[in-house]
């Protein structure tokens, strides 16, 4: 038999960690015992672990696969054979108790010695192994993530990204993400977050639209013309445009037009002439330069954005999440058009004054 050490993720996101009993071969059975019992525990703490982390049971059965009653009984077990209460139970939430604080912190550092070993076991020295959850804004995963992957697994072949995209705010522990990229202001200060780059958006349009309502010359004129938006936020408060170009401030809703809670499906309907609408120039550039988009009052923008990558505040950060932001951090320093600004874009060579909207 195998014991399997349930890690985060579901169904196979688990670690084999010892003791198979063989046929044919004879196992001291004290040896064996004691084994198993060991291995008992460590599935025990692994569970304990993933619901602190998830905040709740069922949470935590979902992430391990595992039904919500199982997952109960290991903590319920695991309480019985340390003689103490880990966790305060109520109908609305959960919390550690003093005892479960520190257990949790010790429990956590031993797993994630476990993981790092087990690495290493494979000849390959300390090669990072196992699932990598990272969620990212969409425009960056489209844009910038997934052109460099082929490098990533490259150098950590044995990695196994899973990389969902989303504008919505995640949050790590209770979605069971490892890092998150993330633009703006950051809230929770029990996060690491490095600092990525700064992204300036501006506003754009299809030829065919701009044609139509005779070009725009002021902010003022946004006013009277079709604004695309999306939706920002869990709250998915409507995305407010505040421009600015030098001292100069311009402030209006997105307006009574389609608004989406994608950035990329908003920039397609606004492709295809449904309205005006903000945009990251590194997103829209060969748009622009292909002649699909036109850059609308570049010299007006929005607030720099700043974009950051986060990951939990902890010592026993996995070697997967170390391996993924520093490779990120270099992703970024050597992409040639993260900090495109929208007047650059539109100043570009073969870009007509006529055609920007200005």
């Amino acid at each position: 038999m195998t014991w399997w050490l349930p890690v985060e993720g579901k169904g196979t996101e688990a670690s084999v960690i010892g003791c198979e009993r063989k046929k044919n071969v004879v196992h001291n059975d004290a040896w064996f015992n004691n084994c198993e019992q060991s291995m008992d525990k460590l599935t025990a703490m692994a569970t304990f672990v993933k619901v602190v982390d998830t905040g709740s049971f069922t949470r935590a059965a979902d992430a391990l696969d595992l039904p919500k009653t199982r997952v109960s009984q290991r903590i319920s077990d695991l309480e019985k054979h340390l003689g103490v209460r880990l966790l305060n139970r109520t109908t609305r939430a959960l919390s550690l108790t003093d005892d479960g604080a520190a257990y949790f912190d010790k429990c956590k550092a031993l797993l994630q010695q476990i993981d790092e070993l087990e690495s290493t076991l494979s000849g390959e020295t300390a090669a990072p192994i196992g699932r990598l959850r990272v969620d990212s804004l969409v425009s960056i995963a489209r844009w910038v993530i997934a052109p460099k992957l082929h490098d990533f697994q490259a150098r950590y072949p044995r990695i196994q990204l899973r990389l969902s995209s989303s504008d919505r705010i995640s949050h790590l522990l209770e979605d069971g993400i490892d890092c998150t990229i993330r633009g703006g202001a950051l809230k929770d200060s029990s996060m690491i977050a490095r600092h990525l780059c700064d992204i300036q958006m501006g506003l754009y349009a299809s030829p065919d639209y701009l044609a139509s309502v005779g070009g725009v010359d002021t902010p003022d004129a946004l006013l009277q013309l079709k604004r695309i938006s999306w939706f920002s936020g869990r709250e998915r408060n409507p995305f407010v445009w505040e421009l600015e170009a030098g001292h100069a401030r311009f402030v209006l809703q997105s307006g009574d037009g389609m608004q989406f809670d994608e950035p990329d499906v908003a920039m397609s309907a606004c492709m295809a002439g449904s309205g005006i609408c903000p945009g990251a120039p590194f997103a829209v550039a060969g748009f622009v330069r292909s002649g699909r988009l036109v850059p609308v009052l570049p010299q007006w923008h929005f607030s720099p954005r700043p974009i950051h990558i986060v990951y939990p505040g902890s010592r026993h950060l996995s070697v997967r999440v170390r391996c993924f932001v520093n490779w990120i951090l270099e992703v970024f320093a050597a992409h040639g058009e993260i900090k495109l600004t929208p007047i650059a874009l539109a100043m570009e060579p073969g870009l007509s004054i006529t055609k920007q909207g200005v």
